[in-house]
Parts: C-alpha cells; sequence; structure tokens
C-alpha cells in the first residue's frame, strides 16, 4: 500500500502522508482517469484503512476505527486528537496566497493547530498570545481588543485608525477600523500568523501581519458530531459555563456536505466596584453560529459558502484604579459594551494544468456600541453635576471582492496576479448624555464611506536549484468621502465635508537559500500602509489646527508608511526531532497615526512622528517519543525617532505597551493517564515591563508579570474531559489596556490579569 500510495502522489503532484499505509494491506489496483480523491477512495477500500484532507494538495492516510456507529461514524481512534501548540514544520499553510509546506516557507511564518484549543479555559483571540512569538492583544476587554505584531503598536485605545494587523476568518476580513470581534476559536484546522507588513498581497491595514483564523472544512464523505460543555471557576466568582457543538453532514456523498459551528459562553466578571456596590462586574454574553457548506462541483471545481453570527455582550469593562487593592474601582456608572458581527463568503476555485483560479467575495456587517463614564468631564460640557455618560456607536459595512490566478506549482518561474475592488463605510455616533434626565450636552455623527481597486501579483524565480527570488507589488487607488456634523446642547457646532483620493505601490522583495534540505536562510524587505482619513467631533468648538500653525488635533490625518526588513534562519536538526525559527529584523516607521483623547476627553487620530525597532525572533519545537516541548521568544526595541510638531512626544520614547521581551515555553506528554488514553501539558510565559503615553504628559507602565497554565485529559470510549488551571500563581500583572479615556490625567487605571481560573470540560464525539 505504501508503495502505490506515494506513486500516486508522484503521479498527481500531491503530497500523502503514509506513514500508517503499511497496516492497510494491498492496495486494489486502479487504472484511469480520477480525482486524487477518488483514486484514494478506491485504493483503500476494504482496506480497513481511510484518508484525510489537509488541504488542496495534501492528504494523510489514516487506519479507520474498528467500531464506528451504525449511523454516524467517528472518524479517527478513540483517544484525544494530538494536539499541536506552535507547529513549525509538517503543515500546509495558506497565509501566502499559496499553499506551502511550513518548513519550506522562507517568511516569519508560524501555525497553531485549532485543536490546541480543545483544552483551553478561554477560547479567544487573546489565548493566541502565548503561542506566537511576536504576538500582543490589549486587554480592554471581550470585543474591544486591538492586535499587534513585532512591538509596532499604534495605541491602546480603539478610535478610527485602521488595524495594524489583517484578521481573517478564512476569506473573510474580520477587522478594518473596528476591534476584534474575539470569535470562539471552535472547530479550527489552524491558526497562521505571518509577520511584518502584507501590503503586496492583503493590502492596507496589514502593517504588523495577517492573523488567519482556518475553519475545519467540510467532510464530504462522513458523519460527524462532537458536543462539548465546560464550567469555569475563578478566584471569588461566580462560575461561568459553555456548550460548543460541531456537525457535518454529507449531502451528496463525494460532492455536497455542511458543516455547522453552535456555541454559548458564559464567562463572569471579575472587578468589584466600590461606588456603584457591586461585586464582579463585568460578566460576558457570547452566542455564535458558523455555518460552512463545500460544493465539489467536478475534479477541477469547488465552491465554499461560509457565514459567521456572534452576539457578544458585556456588562461593564474590567479595569481597576491603582489606588485600591488589584479587581477594585469606584465609578459613577456602569460600563457596558455589545459588539455583533456578521459575515457570509462565497469562495470558488478551479485547478487546471495551466493554474489555479481563485475567485471570491465576502460582506462583512460589524455593529459596536459602547458606554465610558464621563462624570469626571462634566465641567467641560456643561453638565449639573449628575453623572455624564459618553455613549459610542459603530455601524460597519464592508464588501470586497477578489480574483486571482496562480501558476502550477514546481516549475522554474512561479507567479501569482489579482485584482481587488472594495466598499466600506463606517457611521460613528458619540454623545455625552446625562443618563438619569436623558439631558443631551454633546452629539456628533461621523460618515464616512471608502472605495478602493487594486492589482496585485508575486513572480518567483528559481535560477539555481536551491536559489529563489521572489519579487511582488501592489497598486492601490482609494477614495474616501467623509462629512461631520456636531453640536452642543442641540446647537451646531461643527459641520465638515470632505473626500481624501489616495494611490500608492507597494513593495515585497525575498531572497531564499537552501543549504540542505533541512537548513533554510532568507532576507526579505517589504513596505505597508495605511490611508489618511478625517477627524470629527473631536473638539467642542469645531475648531482643528492646520499643519505647522498649531497643535493637533488637525482636521485630516496623513497616510503612516512602513519599512521592514528581516534576515531568518529555518533549520530541522538532531534527526528532524528540533526545529528552529530565528528572524532578526529592522522597522523604520513613518508618519504614525495614533489613536488619541483631546483635552475634552474626546477620541481623534494623530500623527504622532516616525519609529523604529529592531528585534530577534525565535520559534522552536523539540519532539521526542511521547514528549513535545514548544518554546518562543521575541525581544525588541521600539522607540520614537522623531516627533511630530503638532504632537510633541519625548523622542526616545518607547511605542506604547509593547514590552521589550516576551517569551513562552510548553511541554506535554502523550500517553496513559491512570490506565486510560491521555496527556498532560503545561506552559509559563513572561510578559516584560512596558509604558504607555497617552498625551505627552501622561504615562503608565505596564507589563512585568508571569502567565501560567497546567492541562490534563483522559478518554473514556467515546467521552472526554478535559481539566485545566490557569494563571496558576495567582498574579495580578497590569496587562495591556486602559479602559476609560476620561480617566487620563485624573486616575491612574491598571487592568490586572484575569485569576486564577479552573475549568472542567466534557466532549462526547459520536
Amino acid at each position: 500500500m505504501t508503495t502505490a500510495v506515494l506513486q500516486l502522489g508522484a503521479q498527481a503532484r500531491v503530497s500523502i502522508g503514509a506513514r500508517d499505509a503499511d497496516r492497510c494491506g494491498r492496495s486494489r489496483p486502479v487504472s484511469g482517469s480520477y480525482s486524487v480523491e477518488t483514486a484514494l477512495r478506491m485504493m483503500l477500500a476494504d482496506s480497513g484503512c481511510t484518508f484525510r484532507r489537509i488541504d488542496r494538495g495534501a492528504y494523510v492516510i489514516l487506519v479507520r476505527p474498528p467500531t464506528p456507529s451504525p449511523r454516524l461514524r467517528r472518524v479517527g481512534p478513540p483517544q484525544p486528537r494530538p494536539v499541536a501548540i506552535s507547529t513549525l514544520d509538517e503543515v500546509v499553510v495558506t497565509a501566502t496566497r499559496r499553499e506551502i509546506d511550513l518548513a519550506d516557507a522562507p517568511y516569519s511564518l508560524s501555525a497553531v493547530d485549532g485543536v490546541s484549543f480543545d483544552a483551553a479555559a478561554r477560547r479567544d483571540t487573546s489565548a493566541l498570545a502565548t503561542r506566537l512569538a511576536g504576538l500582543t492583544v490589549t486587554n480592554l476587554g471581550p470585543g474591544r481588543n486591538k492586535l499587534f505584531v513585532r512591538g509596532l503598536a499604534d495605541s491602546p485605545l480603539t478610535g478610527q485608525t485602521q488595524a495594524m494587523v489583517g484578521l481573517y476568518l478564512d476569506e473573510t476580513r474580520l477587522t478594518y477600523d473596528a476591534p476584534d470581534p474575539d470569535l470562539r476559536l471552535v472547530d479550527l484546522d489552524r491558526v497562521e500568523l505571518l509577520r511584518g507588513p502584507q501590503s503586496t498581497l492583503y493590502g492596507a491595514g496589514t502593517l504588523g501581519g495577517v492573523l488567519k483564523l482556518i475553519s475545519q472544512r467540510p467532510v464530504l464523505d462522513d458523519y460527524q458530531a462532537e458536543v462539548t460543555a465546560g464550567l469555569t471557576f475563578a478566584d471569588d466568582a461566580a462560575p461561568g459555563q459553555s456548550v460548543d457543538m460541531v456537525v457535518n453532514v454529507p449531502l451528496l456523498r463525494d460532492r455536497l456536505a455542511i458543516r455547522t459551528v453552535l456555541y454559548e459562553e458564559t464567562l463572569e466578571g471579575v472587578v468589584d466596584d466600590a461606588g456603584l456596590g457591586l461585586s464582579n462586574t463585568g460578566r460576558t454574553l457570547r452566542l455564535g453560529l458558523r455555518p460552512s457548506m463545500l460544493w465539489r462541483i467536478n475534479d477541477n471545481w469547488e465552491a465554499r459558502v461560509g457565514g459567521v453570527f456572534q452576539t457578544l455582550h458585556i456588562d461593564d469593562s474590567q479595569y481597576g484604579f491603582e489606588s485600591r487593592p488589584a479587581y477594585e474601582r469606584s465609578l459613577s456608572l456602569r460600563e457596558p459594551s455589545n459588539n455583533d458581527f456578521n459575515g457570509v463568503s462565497l469562495m470558488t476555485e478551479g485547478e487546471f494544468d495551466w493554474g489555479v483560479i481563485k475567485l471570491s467575495s465576502a460582506y462583512q456587517g460589524h455593529n459596536l456600541d459602547r458606554r465610558y463614564d464621563a462624570t469626571t468631564a462634566f465641567v467641560r460640557f456643561g453638565g449639573t453635576g449628575a453623572p455624564l455618560a459618553y455613549d459610542e456607536t459603530d455601524i460597519i459595512r464592508a464588501f470586497a471582492m477578489e480574483a486571482s490566478l496562480t501558476s502550477p506549482a514546481g516549475r522554474p518561474v512561479n507567479w501569482l496576479v489579482g485584482l481587488y475592488v472594495s466598499h466600506y463605510s463606517h457611521d460613528r455616533t458619540g454623545q455625552i448624555v446625562e443618563p438619569d434626565d436623558a439631558l443631551v450636552l454633546y452629539d456628533t455623527l461621523k460618515q464616512d464611506e471608502t472605495n478602493e481597486a487594486a492589482l496585485f501579483g508575486e513572480i518567483a524565480w528559481t535560477p539555481r536549484e536551491r536559489i529563489k527570488v521572489t519579487l511582488g507589488g501592489r497598486y492601490f487607488n482609494a477614495a474616501t468621502d467623509s462629512s461631520t456634523t456636531a453640536r452642543r446642547r442641540g446647537l451646531l457646532s461643527d459641520s465638515y465635508e470632505g473626500r481624501l483620493d489616495d494611490d500608492d505601490f507597494s513593495t515585497k522583495a525575498v531572497l531564499e537559500y537552501a543549504f540542505r534540505d533541512d537548513v533554510l536562510v532568507y532576507a526579505q524587505t517589504s513596505q505597508g500602509y495605511r490611508m489618511g482619513g478625517f477627524n470629527g467631533g473631536a473638539v467642542l468648538n469645531g475648531v482643528y489646527g492646520e499643519p505647522g500653525t498649531g497643535s493637533q488635533p488637525y482636521r485630516a490625518f496623513q497616510p503612516d508608511a512602513l519599512f521592514s526588513h528581516e534576515i531568518g534562519l529555518r533549520w530541522r536538526t538532531l534527526d528532524q526531532r528540533l526545529a528552529l525559527r530565528i528572524a532578526a529584523f529592522l522597522v523604520d516607521w513613518r508618519s504614525i497615526q495614533s489613536d488619541r483623547v483631546s483635552r475634552d476627553g474626546l477620541p481623534f487620530t494623530a500623527n504622532i512622528g516616525s519609529a523604529d525597532n529592531t528585534g530577534l525572533e525565535i520559534e522552536g519545537v523539540w519532539r521526542d517519543d511521547d514528549w513535545r516541548i514548544d518554546f518562543n521568544l521575541m525581544a525588541n526595541d521600539p522607540r520614537l525617532n522623531a516627533e511630530d510638531d503638532g504632537y510633541p512626544l519625548a523622542t526616545d520614547s518607547d511605542l506604547p505597551g509593547v514590552p521589550r521581551i516576551l517569551g513562552a515555553i510548553s511541554a506535554r506528554r502523550e500517553g496513559g493517564l491512570f490506565g486510560l488514553p491521555g496527556w498532560i501539558g503545561g506552559t509559563i510565559g513572561y510578559v516584560g515591563p512596558s509604558r504607555q503615553r497617552f498625551t505627552p504628559t501622561t504615562v503608565t507602565d505596564m507589563g512585568d508579570y508571569v502567565t501560567s497554565e497546567l492541562a490534563a485529559s483522559l478518554a473514556f470510549d467515546k467521552w472526554f474531559a478535559t481539566l485545566r488551571l490557569d494563571n496558576l500563581f495567582g498574579g495580578a500583572g497590569d496587562t495591556f489596556g486602559y479602559g476609560n479615556p476620561f480617566l487620563v490625567e485624573r486616575e491612574s487605571v491598571i487592568t490586572p490579569q484575569r485569576p486564577r481560573n479552573l475549568s472542567l470540560s466534557l466532549s462526547r464525539r459520536f
């Protein structure tokens, strides 16, 4: 069987993992013209084996379980699925818009197996921070966070700037100029992080990189079902709970299947508010649905339709006051927030001898609202002295289409060309109100519409067997129409309409050399950009400065650009038991856009100057029999090197909130526990000290804390139990989050780590 499978892989130019093929007996003879999956199915008929498609061009042979259910057949052996914390090899990744082996990728690219979240007490984006080198997630609260990579942070506040990291679920982009919707990470195949500017392939808003959440594909030939229920207990807090359900149903065998993910999660808060007499405020409720359908149209074409629908409600913010005990504060109002996301996508792909065609379209609807206690600003807004609230609402709609053509792999010259168009609208309202009397002291409405079109492409040339040169570029043209109205006590104080046209060309170049089959070195330079925009409603009198004539806020903020240079090494050694990735980088960031706070406490965007960052990343995995150890480390030095005259910050000061050192190490042992199949593992990490500067005179210290996790899992036939303990040492270090712009210069605010958490989950697979 092994020989036959490998011959099929060579003929079809695909990768087939045949480690278990020698347990399948003899192959049935197959002759004729068939798709790879049809040929594999014919070869493995009556053999006791099956196969799983990892991705287009990659398959693995599996031994079929001996006693499947008559109606719903479990795929895989009856023990917990193996977990890969940070897989550095033997994985096919797609973040580069091509399917390549991770071990051969000449980029700072990492992948996390989605099964690693099966044991997680919290399955959200924050859980990735200790698993991927250089990834930082703010801690403003679920649905309010921003992502940063490689020390490139513009502000902990959420304002009008485009995201620093492009966040995707399959082909649907999740963030433009809004916080992370914080999807629950259930039924993922893997997560990929591509570091450094990715403007040539992904466009604006990817200065730091791209984070892709890859969901499990519908399975065309097997019924699958799994239900997981969990409880979470935190120190001095009520228990939380979660339920996840995954169902896969083939509608037309080998042709059409649907896969549906349903989940509900409740997580109790941990902050006490003495001013309001509340305990454990900050309760989070997350409800989600993620359906997908795969249609194998014929041997060349397939289509996949996906949807994601989630509502996220938090009844209060999660910061405390430094002047009080940890997890305690005193406010005049609660600060609830909502983050509701819905998106649909259609991906059609055709594979031919002369290339691969991909056609994709995606729609996104994103509604957000949040409240801040603005009582400290009552004098500036003319209030009566009663508690004041600042209520902010965002309504975002986006539609994007893309077409690309990729040459067949394995040729001396490979290429990719594509066309992208999008329409994006963002309406933001803000009000200063006295909630008790429904008195509106100040309100503003800002409406933006952006249309963008782009041409992009890459070409890779292999002049010699071990040398490859890749060049990429993207030309874009974008137009933004913006209008603003602001009123104070019903009287118009600001009205503006403007248009911004922007076009540019971004580039990328990569040189790679394979010393041997297990050593790859590369050098890369790339460029990223974010488009400019307009401020509106950020000052009560409606007067904005002009560049060179006064201090910010200015009516318009300018585009920023980032230039990244890196050298890297991938190395597999010790009989393939140790895999390493090392990268050194240098970043030049010019005319930085940053969300700031005006003297009135209202948000605006400023260009704060230029910065540079130098750093080193190390990731590795060591495996030996039942043991696996993963480790990652990033050391960097992000600093401002030139100030903006309109917003003078001290040069040589740190970029906001990003520690100079981040690292984690994980150990895991597979095997029997108490005579049952299972595993045990743990992680310990360190987040170094950092600073964030909200105004030229306000500086807050944070960081310098330890993260820790311990987990174990056991299998009982079709049942699986997992126990996990987070924050073993009960640390309360100040994380990356401020929470309330109206407290800047008035109260020292901290956002501590979540207290020690114990979680237990039970899963049943059918």
